[in-house]
């Protein structure tokens, strides 16, 4: 069965590859849009209309179908094999689910140059080469296992990033000065980062050659699409040429997905101990200890994802991309005001920190930093993000901002985490915030879709953070803090988790009903807070950490992928 899993991976991840590279050629190339008797058209048959054999048919469904119907079976193969292996049930099983989505979106969706069938198909190519990597046994090498981790998360940051310069390729073949403007910005640093990862791979030549060789391929496919791109920007607009670079950049990322793949699928061959290890920080210079102790304070893993819910409100709010420095310069003050409030946050906490145990190695429990300097390192932040925020983006944000930063301090932290079960009820209304900066930085004024914005945030934090209290309950015991399954117990919070898992549901509905989201939205929405739902529900009828687990991972990527279907329903709608 192992063998059969491996290989019917493979061979999806194939015709994944084809259809990708196939449907996007169809697509750059315009083909089929004014002939409808291939293969004559115009009394003629060039290289370009080759492609409307595939054309002729409703977007990508041929091929569409035959994936999909290979990956239900391998999928259901799968099932009864997988049982004790969570990470293969799970790509297993989400595998025909995103194609599935992917068939919905080619049938609700207008023409666009790189669709959203495209994007969903990238992610599935993803999944069926880390099912096909997870499904072989790794080879052991002898490195620290520190270095084996670090170079796994610079090839799974390459990916991501090339992932978002796809992206915003296809955003720039529209001809949007701006969106050819950023294209090129963000090219220029995803560049860099190769660069960095190819040397890396390199670097590995003795313990591990095959994946120094796949680095090596990723780096000279970058650069001769990157060069074909550049050729592109200079006025060379021919059909080959586009269909050449859109292959090539399809291809590296295509690549870049098994390298990283291969990196990852190296630590199941790190022993337990070795893994124990790896989660150690590697000796850093007294320089990048000092950058990387006031980083932490940050809480950059938190303000990630409130950055990207700031762009998405952005995106929506312009219907389009906004003009770079406007993105650039509401981003780098949105930084700067959460890294301001978990700053503050930290030093108010810190007494807790140094009894809970997910927290102890944080900066100041740690003793990498003194209170008072970090203290005064968070009003900074705060300060210099309302400036830079009034200056380069409008009041309204600033302000809007600032209040996020006062309310979490004083009304989450100061009064409410240490003193009612509600604390995270109300204190969500912070983190929600973002989502109005973003959109009165495009509109300098907050409408009732804003709103519902925040709505959704607000009503998204209490059935994700109690997932999370569930796991570290002990934790808040010790410390104190009335977190809802410490004061009300384990069977309230499941009930109150399902609740609000509802209501968010519902909630999320109401940008249909008022017309500010279309069909494509409507339909994403359902499946996600179906999704969200139906965890919930299992988590209160199975009194089990394994569905808070799940839950909780799942409403971190629930929140990332309403918000980008929330884009691509604006722009396409």
């Amino acid at each position: 069965m192992t063998k059969f899993r491996r290989s019917t991976s493979w061979i999806a991840s194939g015709a994944i590859y084809f259809l990708i590279a196939l449907g996007g050629t169809i697509l750059a190339t315009r083909s089929g849009l004014n002939c409808t008797a291939w293969p004559f058209c115009s009394g003629h048959l060039s290289f370009t209309d080759f492609s409307l054999l595939v054309a002729q048919l409703p977007p990508f469904t041929a091929v569409t179908a035959i994936v999909l119907s290979v990956l239900l079976v391998f999928g259901a193969g799968l099932l009864g094999v997988a049982q004790k292996q969570r990470s293969l049930l799970t790509l297993a099983v989400a595998a025909p689910i995103l194609l599935a989505f992917q068939v919905i979106l080619g049938g609700v969706t207008a023409l666009w140059q790189l669709p959203p069938q495209i994007i969903v198909a990238l992610v599935i190519f993803a999944s069926m080469i880390t099912l096909a990597l997870l499904s072989s046994k790794p080879m052991a090498i002898k490195e620290h296992p520190a270095r084996t981790r670090a170079f796994a998360r610079l090839t799974i940051t390459s990916t991501l990033c090339v992932y978002v310069l796809l992206l915003l390729g296809s955003y720039a073949s529209g001809g949007n000065a701006n969106g050819e403007l950023l294209h090129g910005v963000f090219g220029f640093i995803v560049g860099l980062l190769m660069l960095w990862t190819v040397v890396s791979a390199l670097s590995r030549w003795r313990i591990a050659p095959g994946q120094a060789i796949v680095g090596l391929l990723c780096g000279v496919l970058f650069v001769a699409q990157a060069v074909i791109g550049g050729l592109i920007a200079l006025g060379q607009h021919s059909v080959l040429i586009t269909v050449f670079h859109l292959v090539l950049a399809t291809t590296v990322w295509c690549v870049l997905v098994l390298l990283a793949a291969l990196a990852s699928n190296q630590l199941r061959a790190l022993p337990q101990s070795a893994s124990a290890q790896a989660e150690e920080p590697a000796e850093l210079s007294p320089a990048r200890q000092i950058i990387a102790s006031y980083i932490d304070l940050m809480k950059p893993h938190v303000t990630v994802l409130l950055l990207g819910i700031t762009a998405a409100a952005m995106t929506i709010a312009a219907r389009g991309l906004p003009a770079l420095t406007l993105v650039f310069s509401t981003l780098l003050g949105g930084a700067l005001a959460a890294g301001s409030a978990n700053c503050i946050n930290c030093y108010i906490d810190r007494d807790i920190d140094q009894i809970m145990g997910r927290t102890q190695r944080r900066s100041l429990p740690a003793g990498r930093v003194e209170p008072r300097q970090a203290l005064i390192f968070g009003i900074l932040l705060g300060v210099i993000s309302f400036l830079l925020l009034t200056v380069f983006v409008n009041l309204l944000s600033a302000a809007l901002a600032l209040s996020a930063i006062l309310f979490y301090v004083f009304i989450y932290t100061l009064w409410l985490k240490r003193t009612s079960v509600q604390n995270i009820v109300i204190g969500g209304a912070a983190g929600a915030v973002p989502v109005l900066v973003g959109w009165a930085a495009v509109t300098n004024a907050v409408s009732p879709t804003a709103l519902w914005l925040f709505a959704i945030i607000f009503f998204w934090t209490p059935p994700h953070f109690w997932a999370l209290a569930l796991l570290i309950q002990k934790d808040y015991e010790r410390a104190g803090i009335p977190m809802l399954p410490v004061v009300k117990g384990e069977a309230e919070t499941r009930w109150q988790i399902l609740l609000y898992s509802l209501l968010l549901l519902l909630i999320t509905l109401g940008l249909f009903v008022t017309h500010a989201m279309g069909s494509l939205y409507l339909v994403g929405s359902l499946l996600l807070g179906g999704g969200l739902v139906y965890l919930a529900a299992r988590l209160w009828r199975e009194h089990s950490k394994k569905w808070a687990r799940t839950l909780f991972w799942y409403s971190n990527m629930y929140l990332a992928a309403i918000f980008t279907i929330m884009v691509l329903d604006r722009i396409l709608h």
